[in-house]
């Protein structure tokens, strides 16, 4: 009788370590990389790498510390980046306010230019006021000119710091989106993995 009991014993260990042992059918080599591409691709990479074991998915650890790396490596360099627009915003707000002040300092000059006599000295040269203030309105035209353009940099760099920005935040979203689907699928296949211990138990 002890004999029986344990060949029977023998028999259903056998068997549920055999159902355990079965692994999917293999996969065709999947494309992609966890090195290069976008986070997304990234993603989808990990899936089709990953090994299926009587329904659940299984992912290595490395792996998964791989894709942490990249997001945690590409989020740190969108924010270097900002902090160098950010960098060149104030160098450029700077220059901006030194030509700003240039530019009023000659308006000043003009209109003090245009109280003084028709004729007067200027340099050691005698200048008529027509001559003098076309000489101005020159030196006034080069200077909006050099503001314009320092405004228009200033711009361009406003939007390039606003775009980043905008990547950042949707990367942000893209990591939270596919973290949650991580999750819930975890807690799916652990679910999955109670219920057939559950059944193999009962």
């Amino acid at each position: 009788m002890r004999n029986f009991t344990f060949l029977t014993m023998l028999i259903a260990l056998t068997s549920i370590g055999t159902a355990f042992g079965q692994d999917a059918p293999r996969r065709e080599p999947p494309k992609g990389s966890l090195t290069s591409g976008t986070i997304d691709s990234q993603f989808v990479y990990l899936y089709a790498i990953s090994r299926s074991q009587n329904g659940i998915e299984h992912v290595r650890q490395a792996n998964l510390e791989r894709i942490r790396k990249n997001i945690a490596d590409t989020i740190q360099a969108f924010t270097k980046e900002i902090a160098d627009l950010k960098a060149k915003d104030g160098s450029y707000r700077a220059t901006v306010d030194a030509v700003t002040d240039s530019l009023t300092q000659v308006r000043n000059d003009l209109q003090a230019a245009r109280q003084e006599k028709d004729s007067f000295s200027f340099i050691g040269i005698s200048l008529q006021k027509a001559t003098y203030s076309l000489m101005m309105w020159g030196i006034v035209l080069l200077l909006a000119a050099a503001l314009a353009f320092y405004v228009y940099r200033f711009n361009q760099s406003h939007v390039v710091t606003k775009d980043t920005k905008k990547a950042i935040e949707d990367l942000q979203g893209e990591f939270e989106q596919h973290r949650k689907k991580a999750m819930e699928k975890e807690q799916k296949l652990k679910r999955q993995l109670q219920d057939e211990i559950n059944k193999r138990l009962g």
